[in-house]
């Protein structure tokens, strides 16, 4: 028998360093993921800050290739090639970002500016560049060490995990900007690890690098600039006039800017202009001088107090700059529950910008405000109100967390909308208010909510209000509103009403005494409200907790060639394009057509340029699996954190639980993959995955419903009984096949790595897709589907030597 030749680059010894290294390596790599999401939701709009992930997956994919397509990378010394490729990836990090402030991309002018064609793959270029370098140190790690994999995968994975605290404690201290410095840093920190023992000057280089990089703290602002979108206007504004920029701060799912509004307000209270995301959304903070207020002020939330003479109770749902607030107080209300899930804002209006609040927040023992998601506090309160407030919370800005820029919220899914029903006293008001095209889906919500919980919902239960379209807006109202009464308006109450919009400049669309015939009519008089809502185009079936997305009334079937072209003809209407477009549905089938043809042109052509040698073809009938595992892992860590937000609240809760528990929980099953799979048959630990997901689909709810009153603390330590088993076999799968190759053909360890890497991004892409044409209860199943097929194809690639599987 011949002796198995070991090629000269798989001769290096795995040592401490190597396993700090790609701690620190991932550690930066998931953190600069993290980052660039909130970046890009600053730059341009939310959706486009979910392609990062993408992004990020296919730089490292594509890192993969390059290694099997180039072995005489691998054949150079493992300390200084990991060492210079560490280098490589802290300097790009922070130069690409630099870089990327002069490309002027505008992906919503695609059609109507043709240079936009040329401009956004330049800029998914540049920003894949650094994301390339981290994968390449990991692949090469995992294929000079094959033979332990399960150790490194697993500093791999807990390094990931704790890049979930890097972000929380960075984002808010340094800024996005501020927190590419640290990530470039971590890289040359690695480059120290890698070269400590064996490369002093490299070492002592990379040492002043890192020292170096932090310089660039002291001038962030001008030195790391980010280029905002001409969309959006306020920011661009302020670019203009930095004099009337009073305040900016970043936190997990927000940038925060506030701006001096220079005319007087005609109510008399002036407001400052809290900026969101640099325009996602806005909120003002107005100038109070004494309680109570001395004269009414001018906002739409007043035709929630019409027939309350006083209120002992008023709950407001994302409280903002506490316009609401005021509102309110002026009222007469005896008690205020002002819920905001931006703590920045609270912070903002209750102590660093007390002076301009004055009595309205602080010392004001009728108002407390809470840092929380507004759905989950009202399910966990006790309390009936005689107002609840929602207005104009809407979630593409209230939830953009650093995990994953999609995730919705849930506080108008229909149950939801129960919730504040039950929590509403008899004869309250409940006032929401939204955009104009929203409207129709808020009254059938309404309408089903209503009419489960068995209570009077007909015509006069209900006012439709809207402000007149704007010269900006042209045809559709920005702010627009249904104010719902338990137990119905008067008379006395529907004249009160139209006086007070008069008032306020806004147009009564539908009360009970209204003669006009619109589709608010025919939603709230309809006795068949489901038989309604089959006679319009647009989908207005209610979204739920299993398919959140209030903000889509659109079908994927509803994209064509001429919806593409005008959602990306807008130029500084983007805004709108946001909420009467199908923006989500086009942005995901764009995303997903990218992903198959940088798939095509990245991983299937070059699998053809990778050859065996005379004696020995080269078998990809594994490939399949590394695939199935990468869709199934993204699925349902997308899955988990979108679920657990409403159990946990605040996104920054749920990063810090689902996201932290799934890696750190992963990398122990990697660790422990091989002493556990002599025990255990492999396949049989395919079969536990894939009940357990499918089972978790299932229980989820009632385990929520039951259990959302419980502490924050007891929450999060629920969520990590639930998450840990499943990510603890979750870890095993990767490992094993690894083993496989390195058995058989080490040299496609990174073209398997790259598989996995591209089919999570293509998992990033369809689980979004699944989720809002079919909900995530299918979305679970479908991740267990995706391991039951894993073990199938791993089986038959290891079909002499069924016996260990």
């Amino acid at each position: 028998m011949s002796k198995k030749v070991v090629p000269e680059y798989l001769k290096d010894k795995l040592g401490t360093g190597h396993l700090l290294g790609i701690f620190v390596i991932s550690m930066a790599s998931l953190l600069h993921e993290f980052t660039m999401t909130r970046i890009l939701s600053v730059s341009l709009w939310y959706h486009f800050a979910f392609m990062i992930i993408s992004v990020a997956l296919l730089g490292i994919g594509v890192s993969g290739v390059a290694l099997s397509l180039i072995p005489k990378i691998l054949a150079r010394p493992a300390d200084k090639l990991l060492t210079v490729l560490s280098m490589i990836y802290a300097g790009s990090a922070l130069l690409t970002f630099m870089i990327s402030y002069y490309i002027p991309i505008d992906p919503f002018s695609l059609f109507t500016q043709k240079i936009q064609f040329f401009i956004i793959p330049l800029y998914y270029l540049l920003i894949t560049i650094p994301f390339f370098f981290s994968g390449l140190v990991i692949s090469s790690l995992l294929t000079k060490f094959s033979a332990d994999v399960p150790r490194l995968y697993f500093f791999d994975l807990t390094g990931a995990g704790l890049a979930c605290f890097a972000f929380v404690i960075l984002m808010p201290f340094a800024g996005g900007n501020g927190t590419i410095v640290f990530i470039s840093a971590l890289g040359f920190l690695g480059a120290m690890f890698f070269s400590y023992k064996k490369h002093k000057t490299l070492f002592l280089i990379s040492m002043v690098l890192m020292v170096f990089v932090f310089a660039f703290l002291i001038k962030k602002d001008e030195l790391l600039q980010i280029r905002v979108t001409p969309n959006k206007i306020y920011a661009n504004y302020i670019a203009e006039r930095p004099d009337l920029n009073e305040f900016s701060e970043w936190n997990t799912i927000s940038k925060v800017d506030v701006m001096k509004e220079e005319d007087p307000s005609p109510d008399g209270y002036n407001v400052y202009l809290a900026i969101i995301d640099e325009g996602n959304a806005t909120t003002n903070i107005p100038n109070v001088r004494k309680m109570p207020p001395p004269t009414k002020p001018y906002d739409a939330s007043n035709l929630a107090f019409i027939g309350h003479d006083s209120c002992d109770k008023v709950f407001v749902l994302g409280s903002g700059g506490g316009g609401e607030i005021l509102v309110s107080m002026f009222h007469n209300a005896k008690k205020v529950t002002g819920v905001e899930i931006n703590g920045i804002l609270n912070d903002l209006i209750s102590d660093i910008m007390a002076g301009w609040t004055g009595p309205l927040i602080k010392n004001n023992p009728k108002v407390e405000l809470v840092t929380d998601d507004a759905r989950s506090f009202v399910k966990r309160s006790k309390d009936k109100y005689d107002v609840i407030i929602s207005a104009h919370t809407i979630s593409a800005s209230a939830v953009s967390s650093g995990a994953m820029s999609m995730v919705e919220n849930y506080i108008m899914t229909k149950e939801a909308v129960r919730d504040y029903l039950k929590h509403l006293a008899d004869g309250g008001t409940l006032y929401i208010s939204r955009p104009e095209t929203q409207l129709p889906k808020l009254i059938t919500t309404l309408k089903e909510a209503g009419e489960e919980l068995g209570i009077r919902n007909d015509e006069l239960n209900y006012v439709v209000f809207k402000r007149p379209p704007t010269e900006y807006e042209v045809t559709n109202s920005y702010l627009a509103g249904v104010v719902y009464k338990k137990g119905g308006f008067d008379l006395a109450d529907m004249m009160a009403m139209r006086n007070e919009a008069s008032s306020l400049n806004l147009d009564i669309e539908y009360d009970p005494l209204t003669n006009q015939d619109n589709i608010y009519k025919n939603l709230i008089t309809s006795k068949d409200i489901r038989s309604e809502i089959a006679k319009i185009p647009s989908i207005l079936t209610p979204a739920t907790d299993d398919k959140p997305f209030f903000d889509d009334n659109f079908r994927f079937s509803d994209v064509n060639k001429s919806t593409v072209k005008e959602v990306f003809s807008q130029d500084d209407r983007a805004i709108l394009a946001l909420k009467a477009k199908p923006v989500a549905q086009v942005t995901l089938i764009m995303m997903l057509a990218q992903i198959i043809l940088v798939a095509g042109l990245l991983i299937v052509v070059p699998s053809f340029f990778i050859k065996g040698s005379e004696k020995k073809k080269v078998d990809k009938k594994f490939l399949p699996f590394f695939a199935l595992i990468g869709l199934g892992y993204i699925t349902i860590q997308l899955a988990l954190i979108q679920k657990f937000t409403l159990f946990l609240g605040q996104p920054v809760y749920t990063l810090l639980t689902v996201v932290l528990s799934m890696l750190i929980f992963s990398g122990l099953g990697a660790k422990y993959s091989e002493k556990f799979s002599g025990k255990f048959k492999p396949a049989y630990i395919f079969l536990i995955i894939a009940g357990y997901i499918m089972i978790l689909g299932l229980v989820i709810p009632p385990i929520f419903s039951a259990l959302v009153f419980l502490s924050l603390l007891l929450r999060i330590i629920i969520t990590v009984l639930l998450v840990a088993p499943l990510a603890f076999f979750m870890g095993m799968p990767f490992p094993k096949g690894i083993s496989l190759i390195a058995n058989d053909d080490s040299r496609m360890i990174g073209f398997s790595w790259a598989v996995n890497g591209f089919f999570s991004v293509l998992g990033t892409v369809l689980t979004m897709i699944f989720a809002m044409i079919f909900g995530f209860k299918l979305v679970f199943f479908i991740a267990g589907v995706y391991y039951l097929l894993a073990v199938i194809f791993i089986t038959i690639r290891n079909k002499n030597n069924l016996v260990n599987l």
